[in-house]
């Protein structure tokens, strides 16, 4: 873990807090949904990890070039059951190399458990499976202990019995189970070809639901998720000559 540090460019008291995790999967819609909680919610950006094993790159934002994974938070009444007082979050637009996720999440535990964070949810996306529209794709949850599995309950969020979920979630969970930390994780089935932008609105519908005490409309992003992906698609279109072909990024499973 000595080859990933993380950057807190101003000390912020955590305590109490939901931290959200957002690494792209499929369809890309973690990012997107991430994206949109950090924007819409107003989040302070507050650090950062890097790591030489991570893609040389800048992501640049509203003019402010940042790392390509960084930590936002800011004061929300949050969680389920209202029970968190602040919200962070942890972004990438990029996955991390298979090798280097373990060490990755071992060092997010240990940074959550020193600013006292009480519970990490996982956004993540999850291919689609056989012939369904747009409209009927579904949001899924795991919880990694006994209570979140009953907040998964409570607010009918339908719990995969079987399946696999690669990457940083899916090591998010297991040690969450092992450490006996709770970690939630809702998947939503998106489509893997271009930016799901309609998968991430399903998603953040659920979140809306799980965190009463902020209010997260994803109405926005519906209204632009056609003109998103009718440009995603002809960038690809036009860009598939010549681009370099990107790394498989890891795919989830459900049951």
């Amino acid at each position: 873990m000595e080859d990933i540090a993380i950057l807190e460019y101003k000390k912020i008291d955590l305590s109490d807090s939901m931290l959200v995790i957002a690494f792209p999967t499929v369809g890309l819609i973690s990012s997107i949904a991430g994206r949109f909680i950090i924007d819409s919610l107003k989040l302070n950006e507050i650090g950062s990890i890097v790591s030489k094993h991570f893609m040389p790159a800048t992501v640049i934002h509203n003019s402010n070039p940042s790392p390509p994974v960084r930590i936002y938070a800011g004061k929300k009444v949050c969680g389920p059951d209202n029970s968190c007082e602040q919200l962070a979050v942890i972004i990438s637009e990029f996955m991390p190399p298979l090798d280097i996720i373990k060490p990755l999440v071992d060092k997010i535990f240990d940074w959550s458990e020193e600013k006292n964070c009480k519970v990490i949810m996982a956004l993540e996306g999850t291919h689609v499976m056989g012939e369904k529209n747009k409209k009927n794709l579904q949001v899924y949850g795991v919880g990694s202990t006994p209570l979140m599995k009953h907040v998964l309950k409570k607010y009918n969020i339908k719990q995969t019995q079987e399946g696999m979920i690669t990457g940083v979630t899916g090591v998010l969970l297991y040690s969450g189970a092992l450490m006996n930390r709770d970690v939630i994780c809702l998947l939503s089935e998106a489509h893997a070809l271009y930016p799901d932008s309609r998968a991430a609105g399903n998603l953040l519908e659920k979140l809306d639901i799980l965190l009463p005490g902020i209010k997260i409309d994803p109405a926005p992003l519906y209204e632009a998720a056609e003109g998103i992906e009718k440009d995603i698609r002809q960038f690809m279109k036009q860009s598939k000559p010549t681009a370099p072909a990107l790394p498989p990024i890891p795919s989830s499973m459900y049951g």
